[in-house]
């Protein structure tokens, strides 16, 4: 069931207008829990079973680890929660290396390779539960009593899939009490989904035209146009999740609920360090906070901390080798940042600008690995945008106006979606921008194609 369908909304609606009818709390959760059930089970409906175990498990531990503090208990509720994971996500990607490395020293034995299926969401409902378990070990909050407000906790289906990932300190509470109609929040909500779908239909799909074409054969691509190739994944990658991240902070708003934002115009970072608060924020804050600040160490350590951290986030993306690299290569250049000297603190627009360019274009350079199934794909393309021979070719007309119009209005659209800003423009200027946004979305709806994150 995906954003962008008709079906999710004829989950939506009703739910919305039975959620304002009701005037009881409890019955509200309620409501928000089976319609997130439904919302997940339509995908494939013999996981709910997981998320429900899941549910019940962690709540059980955290009323444990409430009563009695034990990092017996937190490792336990860790440890099962990552063990899931590891078996959907990266037992078959476990069982081929092991397989490669008997083969390599000529045993010929093996290990048999599990099925290949991943729970949707797996990997972002897994991080939201552990930061919950470790916060409650830590103190840092009370371990919520109520069953249904956890459930909810757990599994709001505007962010159940693909994040933001909330944490419980920031979301709980706004579970306690009922939330009155606020038509401002109600009105930014709106704005928010419409923006979400425009960019998804109206940028992501249409670039995902362009950046699908020129990874299926990059051996025959001009460097010209292994470059715009690149260009239309990146900013693919960037509007597509941008695009849902939005969704599902405006879909909460539309309940009365806050999430938070998760994107802020990361290619106008002027460093990797910049890039990575802006880019995926309540993911990079989870890495933060829960595993480069508790591995600790002198400045020496916290070096090799970044790689260990970012080859994790990788990992996390992906069961797979060009994910691995692709956070190294990021943990790389960021110890690398921290060496350098420290940035002044005032610097001019032209070398903002400059070092806005490299930044884009290294962080577009590791998409590469990103987006390439296999490190000989990704070699190959490597090869394409950066040896010899270097040959021009022609870029689509539409794909070089997309990319331009795109990268200017990204600063300014950005700016509405933040607190309450849109709904402090003048009307006209407000209802022009919806009917643009409609424009996009009934314009380039098309094939539906799948949030890249749902992947992962």
């Amino acid at each position: 069931m995906l954003f962008n369908s008709l079906i999710f909304f004829a989950l939506l609606l009703p739910t919305l207008a039975l959620y304002w009818w009701l005037p009881w709390q409890r019955t509200r959760l309620a409501l928000l829990l089976v319609a997130s059930l439904i919302f997940y089970a339509f995908y494939h409906w013999p996981s709910v079973f997981l998320l429900l175990f899941t549910i019940g498990f962690n709540f059980t531990l955290s009323r444990l680890q409430m009563r009695w503090r034990s990092r017996l208990l937190l490792t336990v509720a860790v440890a099962l929660n990552l063990s899931l994971l590891l078996w959907f996500k990266y037992a078959a990607f476990i069982a081929d290396n092991i397989n490669g490395a008997l083969a390599l020293i000529r045993v010929s034995l093996s290990v048999p390779r599990p099925p290949i299926f991943l729970p949707l969401g797996i990997s972002f409902f897994t991080f939201q539960v552990i930061a919950y378990q470790i916060d409650v070990y830590r103190r840092e909050i009370a371990a919520e009593p109520s069953l249904l407000r956890f459930a909810v906790f757990k599994c709001f289906f505007p962010q159940l899939i693909a994040g933001p990932i909330v944490r419980a300190k920031d979301f709980l509470p706004q579970l306690q009490k009922p939330v009155r109609f606020n038509a401002a929040s109600f009105h930014q909500g709106v704005w928010l989904v419409l923006v979400g779908l425009a960019l998804k239909i109206g940028v992501a799909d249409v670039l995902a035209q362009f950046a699908n074409e020129a990874f299926h054969g990059p051996a025959t691509l001009s460097t010209v146009g292994a470059w715009t190739g690149l260009y239309a994944y990146g900013f693919q990658l960037y509007a597509d999740f941008w695009g849902y991240s939005t969704m599902a902070v405006g879909f909460g708003a539309l309940f009365g609920l806050a999430l938070p934002l998760n994107f802020d115009t990361p290619y106008l970072a002027a460093s990797l360090q910049e890039f990575w608060r802006r880019w995926h924020i309540t993911l990079s804050i989870w890495f933060r906070d829960y595993v480069y600040i508790p591995l600790g160490g002198n400045q020496q350590r916290r070096k090799f901390n970044l790689l260990v951290t970012m080859a994790l986030a990788g990992l996390w993306h992906g069961a797979g080798w060009p994910f691995v690299i692709w956070g190294l290569g990021h943990g790389l250049w960021l110890a690398l940042e921290r060496r350098a000297a420290p940035l002044p603190n005032k610097h001019t627009l032209t070398s903002r600008f400059l070092k806005t360019v490299v930044v884009f274009h290294g962080v577009c350079l590791l998409w590469v690995l990103f987006r390439a199934p296999t490190l000989s794909l990704a070699g190959t393309y490597f090869s394409r945008l950066l040896l010899p021979p270097f040959t021009a070719g022609k870029t689509p007309q539409v794909l070089g106006w997309w990319l331009v119009v795109f990268a200017l209005v990204q600063w300014p659209l950005a700016w509405t979606l933040k607190e309450r800003r849109f709904i402090d423009l003048p009307l006209k200027l407000q209802w022009l921008l919806a009917l643009v946004c409609v424009y996009f979305i009934l314009g380039y709806a098309g094939a539906r194609m799948d949030f890249i994150y749902f992947t992962f």
